[in-house]
């Protein structure tokens, strides 16, 4: 009896210990995380790229997967970090939580906020659901940011019982490039350099910068309701779907080809909210690709002065689209250079194709069926590769698909011929974009949930399309009308 009661007093603080890591151990185990620290107790967290919160590696089970081998693959993908992985030290909810050890030594470097940031250039989330992976302390502004409640107050308990790893600091990444992108990083130093050493060419430099971060973004949020303004709804799908293929097949390319970036993970050149590999840059292609158009199609015979004020304002915003990425280091020149060279072409590919016909006589970039195609395609190929930009582009064109087919039901194709009537018609329909994507970021703000936070942001861009094809068209129809 005496035996039995020593034995009993031995055991319950072990169950006492398990019992307070297990935050509900009833449910099946779905999921697996990895809980890594180093010799400091920094606790290796991923900011993700949907919500924008921190949050240890882990995921999902996949298949017959054991969960340390989903802690395992998860780890790999979103950090590029190779782990044993260790003993369970806690369940929360349907989750596992595993001790884990870098194998190997990875590096890190301190960025210009001093935080700790790792390598992970070749991990194959990156650049699609994590932007970085940091080294952090427990602290209360990590714990503000943290994405799982049921986590964050449990970090002290949990780190004692992980084994710590061994991580490098390193000063540059020269060692990770070829020679081809270290040529391309020294030009890039030492352009960086000249630029920002005081006086007027800090000036300028932070002029570029902010027309390139800022007026260029803008510049395409006003296009799609300019083109529909001018041109009409017909000319808005035709210059949409190019748009559309554009933007894909650099979000495609992005994910498959992974180029070390520069200037992402050089020290010197600080922090900037980039999204990994952008090989090549959208921004770019797609201001190429707009202007490229506007000379292609411009009718040179009614407007000829005003071609050349175009032609213009596009080498403008292009220089300092380029100057920008590679003085904030999002790009090498020879990205610069492809995306380039994919804007022209597919501003010519929309001139030898927007006038094609299916069958029964229908135009291919204004039909329905072409709408409804490229939704699923989009989705399809957004789903695989996990690309959210790309299932967010599928609500664009299943917006478009919807009103295409409403307006098959009960057509409207106004659009205003004075000019004051297409002054408040860009004005309306600019101030309706503005504000869907405004409670977008509001909704999308106040969630830590990446699925909710994906169908908010593809409801709003739904809407856009319906906005711009359907229900401001009609609305302005009732206007003209009374008046």
């Amino acid at each position: 009896m005496r035996l039995l009661i020593t034995v009993l007093a031995c055991l319950v603080p072990f169950f006492a210990q398990a019992s307070s890591n297990a935050i509900n151990s009833t449910l099946p185990v779905e999921a697996a995380d990895c809980l890594i620290v180093d010799h400091d107790r920094n606790i290796v967290m991923i900011e993700e790229a949907l919500s924008g919160k921190f949050s240890i590696p882990g995921g999902s089970i996949i298949g017959k997967e054991t969960p340390q081998e989903a802690a395992k693959r998860e780890t790999m993908e979103e950090t590029g970090l190779n782990v044993d992985v260790g003993k369970k030290i806690a369940q929360t909810y349907n989750s596992a939580v595993y001790a884990c050890k870098v194998l190997g030594l990875p590096r890190y470097f301190d960025d210009a906020n001093g935080q700790r940031l790792i390598y992970s250039w070749y991990a194959p989330h990156f650049g699609k659901e994590v932007k970085r992976v940091l080294l952090m302390p427990d602290t209360q502004a990590m714990r503000d940011k943290y994405r799982f409640p049921e986590h964050k107050w449990m970090f002290d308990k949990w780190t004692k019982l992980v084994e710590p790893s061994r991580f490098r600091l390193t000063s540059n990444a020269r060692s990770e490039l070829t020679p081809f992108y270290g040529y391309q990083l020294s030009w890039l130093e030492s352009l960086r350099a000249k630029t920002f050493n005081g006086g007027l060419s800090s000036t300028l430099g932070n002029t570029v910068v902010l027309v390139g971060s800022v007026v260029t973004p803008v510049f395409f949020l006003l296009m799609l309701p300019l083109v529909r303004t001018l041109l009409g709804h017909r000319a808005l799908l035709i210059f949409g779907a190019g748009m559309l293929t554009l933007t894909s097949i650099t979000l495609i390319l992005s994910t498959l080809i992974h180029v070390p970036r520069p200037l992402y993970v050089e020290p010197m050149f600080t922090y900037h909210d980039t999204l990994g590999f952008t090989l090549p840059s959208t921004m770019l292609a797609l201001t190429t690709y707009v202007f490229a158009c506007a000379w292609i199609f411009w009718d040179e015979e009614k407007y000829p002065k005003k071609r050349l004020w175009v032609t213009s304002l596009g080498v403008v915003l292009m220089a300092a689209s380029t100057a920008k990425a590679m003085l904030l280091g999002e790009h090498y020149p020879t990205d610069m250079i492809i995306s380039v060279l994919l804007g022209l072409g597919a501003a010519v590919c929309l001139w030898k194709v927007k006038d094609r016909r299916f069958a029964d006589r229908s135009r291919i970039l204004t039909s329905t069926r072409f709408w409804g195609a490229a939704f699923v395609v989009v989705a399809v190929i957004g789903s695989v590769i996990h690309k959210p930009q790309l299932i967010y582009l599928s609500a664009l064109t299943l917006g478009t698909f919807c009103a295409l087919i409403w307006l098959k039901i009960s057509p409207v194709f106004v659009s205003p011929g004075r000019r004051k009537y297409k002054i408040a018609f860009f004005a309306v329909a600019t101030a309706g974009i503005f504000f869907l994507m405004m409670l977008d970021r509001h909704l999308t703000a106040n969630t830590a949930i990446n699925e909710i936070i994906v169908l908010w942001n593809c409801i709003a861009l739904w809407t856009i399309s319906v906005w711009l094809l359907v229900i401001l068209p009609r609305i302005f129809y009732r206007a003209v009308k009374q008046s």
